[in-house]
């Protein structure tokens, strides 16, 4: 089974993650930064936000 690394988006308004993505471990960084984007991006439109809104962490690494 591969490696993920999981990570949750957080709404720095409410404090609540809105939504969650696994990727495996080995992606190389610039792929991981567009798919991290891309889903912010996402998130940004169907909940209409504020992209300065929206940060995402790893799943268990809070930086609040």
């Amino acid at each position: 089974m591969e490696q993920q690394n999981h990570f949750e988006f957080i709404n720095s308004q409410t404090g609540n993650a809105i939504c969650y993505l696994s990727v495996p471990t080995d992606l190389p960084y610039q792929e991981l930064q567009k798919k991290l984007e891309k889903k912010r991006a996402e998130l940004v439109a169907n909940n209409k936000l504020y992209v300065e809104l929206i940060y995402w962490q790893l799943e268990g690494h809070v930086i609040r």
